[in-house]
């Protein structure tokens, strides 16, 4: 390539004549692909990180300047917090206080449809066709979809792309334009660099683009791209937190190695098979593109990219975005040969047609179907709204162990801070090493584990994802108590002289064991802790309805067994209404099994007890009759016809009376 050329690729003579001719078409193209974005892009917000980042947001509002150190949690209240997206936190703020989750989603979705418009721009700017352009788009979209959430990321992926676009000027232009091209550049990568840290990719993409310049033989646009590197490296830095950005990168090397986080975790097969699909094909379109003219400029970049997916799979949406447009030439090359070789089949406008129609159809189909919800507020489907509610109604929020992603949420709870401090939250800079190596541990023991909570002064848990969670497994009975189980969230109180009266109204005699392929399983207390407050007869009693309730089955051994040691109490143990409650239940189940001389004294206990149900006097009246005893059966019959209530329970009764009267 000549120094000055006005391509960094060769712009195939065809596709122009092409953009001209079918513009109205190609505009399709572009609708299509934008539309299928916003619909990856505004779905229910379900991003668990945008909490912590609107309550960071408000309180930076609020001081006029970054926190610097962890205010929200109570286990390292003074540790320093560096933080590298306080204009996105910011922006979020903002954006909540106007339009609440909602504004936020559309926000993002904006972002998002700036970046594959911008690259849909670069793509057909090197010689990429409309089709083929919006089709490596959105695969693109759809390898990166999972990141297409209320994260300051996003920004990265508009700044990559702004990058590569820099990149082509920047071999391109000479003189004062170079110059004022570098500048915007350098301006707009301090920008990114106050969004999100991700903006360290561009000094790196530059001085690659430099390298690959340099073996193009293009010493001048080699020069241009290196000192371009330079002056970006030192905009990454004029930020609040400086060179601080460099622990804050750091952080996502060593932390893997403490912690398990999924973004952090290397692509797989079973997990990502689209960004290995596509990866595949980015490595043929490398080769192609070569072969079309493309420069070292151009084929550099886009690898350290994939280099950076490989490692962690929070890059491939970056990636994924960045081959685009080499992607679209090796679909472009496609695409000139079917031409050749079937013309009439895929003539213009067929192919713009199909695919600009089949992406609208991909967008609002399923929402038009009602597979996809016609709503952008917040998800709460994976909120544990209500053991938020009991911990909050029962004062349990002081001291209160939780996991990461419940942390964000209880931040920006009403309840939360000030008013309440986390005991952990997402912003993992935020905490130490020796904190993420605790975490990240799969074989603490109990006592380990109620060592270090004592060591926090931790006094209540609430934990979620229960099937998966280990850590639920991990609170010693003898020392926590149970009081919460419902759906996947599980509610844990220490044993302490206040929460006495807490725990004898809710505990739940149960502990869990966690295995890795069965995940965790409810183990039902037999034998009550010793400082339980609960009674023992009220012990069994909660024993058979949890056993109830996880064997679902009324004849479960071990039910009928609990609730028989409950009854084996002396009088007065259980409350009346719920011995009422029981004995009737009894009876009934006996009934059923035609053990009519078991069922009776269970039912004349109920009875005993209060219970004045008319299924029970029923029941006792069918086992007076099977017993033979027919004057006590009479009687119990005028007792269900005395209730009243049920006119056919009434009609059934009197039939039954009758019959008794005429033997």
């Amino acid at each position: 390539m000549r120094e000055g050329s006005n391509h960094v690729v060769r712009i195939a003579p065809k596709a122009v004549r092409n953009l001209a001719r079918w513009a109205p078409l190609n505009a399709l193209l572009i609708v299509g692909l934008l539309a299928f974005v916003a619909d990856l892009s505004l779905r229910p917000m379900a991003e668990s990180d945008l909490f912590f980042r609107i309550k960071v947001g408000q309180e930076i509002l609020a001081r006029h300047g970054l926190l610097g150190r962890n205010l929200f949690s109570f286990t390292y209240p003074d540790h320093p917090d560096v933080d590298a997206a306080w204009l996105f936190e910011v922006g979020a703020a903002v954006l909540y206080g106007l339009g609440g989750f909602p504004a936020v989603v559309l926000a993002k979705t904006a972002v998002l449809l700036a970046a594959f418009a911008a690259a849909f721009w670069l793509c057909r700017r090197r010689g990429a066709g409309p089709t083929a352009t919006a089709v490596a788009l959105a695969a693109a979209a759809f390898v990166g979809r999972e990141r297409f959430v209320e994260r300051p990321h996003i920004f990265s992926l508009l700044g990559v792309v702004g990058v590569l676009i820099a990149i082509d000027a920047l071999v391109a232009a000479t003189g004062k334009r170079a110059a004022r091209i570098a500048a915007v550049l350098c301006a707009g990568v301090a920008l990114w660099a106050n969004l999100h840290a991700g903006a360290f990719v561009a000094p790196v993409l530059l001085a690659v683009a430099g390298v690959g310049a340099r073996l193009d033989r293009n010493k001048g646009a080699a020069g241009r791209l290196a000192l371009a590197a330079v002056g970006t490296a030192v905009s990454v830095l004029a930020t609040p937190i400086g060179v601080g950005i460099f622990r804050y990168l750091q952080l996502h090397l060593t932390l893997p190695a403490l912690h398990s986080v999924d973004e952090f975790r290397h692509p797989t097969w079973l997990s990502d098979p689209a960004l290995f699909i596509y990866a595949a094909g980015a490595l043929a379109a490398v080769v192609v593109a070569g072969r079309r003219g493309a420069t070292w400029a151009v084929l550099l970049p886009p690898l350290v990219t994939v280099a950076l997916a490989a490692q962690s799979v929070r890059f491939a949406a970056d990636a994924a975005l960045v081959m685009a447009p080499l992607m679209a030439l090796l679909l472009t090359a496609a695409d000139e040969r079917a031409r050749a070789r079937w013309p009439l089949l895929v003539a213009e406008p067929i192919p713009v047609v199909g695919v600009a129609g089949l992406l609208v159809g991909m967008a609002f189909g399923p929402r038009l179907a009602g597979q996809v919800p016609l709503r952008i507020g917040v998800d709460e489907s994976e909120l544990p709204l209500s053991a938020i509610a009991f911990v909050n109604a029962n004062g349990l929020r002081g001291r209160m162990y939780n996991d990461f992603e419940i942390g964000s949420y209880l931040l920006l709870d009403p309840e939360g801070y000030p008013r309440h401090r986390v005991f952990v939250d997402p912003r993992l800079p935020a905490y130490p090493a020796e904190f993420h190596r605790l975490l990240g541990r799969a074989d603490v023991t109990r006592d380990e584990w109620s060592a270090a909570m004592d060591g926090y002064g931790v006094e209540s848990a609430l934990l979620s994802y229960a099937g998966v969670n280990r850590r639920v497994g991990w609170w010693d009975p003898e020392r926590y108590a149970l009081v919460f189980r419902q759906a996947d969230a599980r509610v844990f109180v220490r044993r302490l002289p206040r929460f006495t009266a807490l725990i004898a109204s809710h505990e739940i005699p149960a502990t869990f064991a966690f295995s890795a392929e069965e995940g965790n399983a409810t183990v039902p207390l037999e034998t009550r802790p010793v400082s339980s407050p609960v009674a023992d007869c009220e012990w069994q009693r909660r024993l058979g309805e949890l056993t109830f309730d996880l064997d679902g089955q009324q004849t479960s051994t071990r039910t009928l067994a609990a609730y028989y040691r409950a009854l084996a109490a002396p009088a007065g143990c259980l409350r009346p209404e719920d011995e009422a409650r029981l004995t009737s239940w009894l009876g009934a189940v006996a009934l059923g099994g035609g053990r009519a001389a078991d069922a009776l004294p269970l039912l004349d206990r109920a009875l005993a007890a209060g219970d004045q149900d008319p299924r029970t006097l029923t029941n006792r009246a069918v086992a007076l009759e099977s017993l033979g005893r027919t004057r006590d059966a009479v009687a119990a019959w005028e007792a269900v016809i005395a209730r009243g209530g049920d006119p056919s329970l009434a009609a059934r009764a009197r039939d039954h009376r009758a019959r008794l009267l005429q033997q």
